[in-house]
């Protein structure tokens, strides 16, 4: 997987409310703040589950609000790589955070064995869901989602943010209704890219990769493809691509 290879970016962003425990010494956000995550929210059930652990319901003992905990089991970043993405995932997300299409991050808090990044929870779930219930998509309501979508994507590309990762599971919708906000999460494979530079390096799901990552070489279009990728499921209820065997997730 690639990752920008400037130190200088995958610090967590200032404007993140970040802390640690106190008297962590190994730690991998280099935090100064100090707070305890169980002081201010109690953890729920889970509801889901990714590379480096699990995401749970929890709530803000202050203000009742309801928000979803990413929980990172430290000991499963094995390489210097896996830890800057971490790192990485923060800095882009405490970036992004605000516009109307991106979950929102919260807070994060690092502890002796996980890090957890609190973001707002979308109780719509995701997309994929709710084409697996109704199968499509109509034009009008497939128009509403892809503008959306298009209009985030072009809010990473001004940043100089590439997703890499666009897919039905990682479009959550706001509310249960119909007519439900998008919002873009899972940040972790995202990166930095200086404009007419290319990225290297397999990084990608199945259906929705372009063929210039698997070729070596590429820029934001990448995210371009897979989101026609997503238009044609929207409208169609199936991918456009077929073969008799699957890339491995990378």
């Amino acid at each position: 997987m690639d990752i920008a290879n400037s130190d200088n970016i995958i610090q967590p962003s200032t404007s993140c409310h970040c802390y640690r425990i106190s008297g962590l010494t190994d730690t991998i956000l280099d935090l100064t703040e100090v707070a305890n995550l169980k002081d201010r929210y109690v953890l729920g059930e889970q509801l889901g589950w990714g590379q480096f652990g699990i995401i749970r319901a929890c709530s803000d003992k202050l203000s009742g609000e309801v928000l979803a905990c990413k929980s990172i089991a430290k000991d499963r970043l094995a390489t210097l790589n896996d830890v800057r993405s971490v790192k990485l995932e923060i800095e882009i997300m405490s970036r992004l955070s605000g516009h109307p299409n991106v979950v929102s991050l919260k807070a994060v808090y690092e502890e002796e064995d996980q890090v957890h990044l609190l973001m707002e929870l979308c109780a719509g779930g995701e997309l994929f869901h709710r084409l697996e219930k109704h199968g499509r998509f109509s034009e009008q309501n497939a128009r509403v989602i892809f503008r959306h979508l298009m209009q985030v994507v072009q809010y990473c590309h001004d940043n100089g943010i590439v997703h890499r990762d666009l897919k039905p599971e990682n479009i959550l919708l706001a509310t249960k209704s119909l007519s439900s906000p998008i919002k873009l999460a899972d940040f972790g494979l995202a990166t930095y890219i200086k404009p007419g530079h290319s990225l290297h390096g397999t990084v990608g799901s199945p259906f929705y990769i372009a063929p210039e990552v698997l070729a070596g070489g590429y820029n934001q279009a990448a995210d371009v493809w897979s989101a026609g990728v997503i238009l044609y499921i929207l409208l169609s209820g199936m991918p456009p691509f077929w073969g008799k065997e699957q890339i491995k997730d990378f």
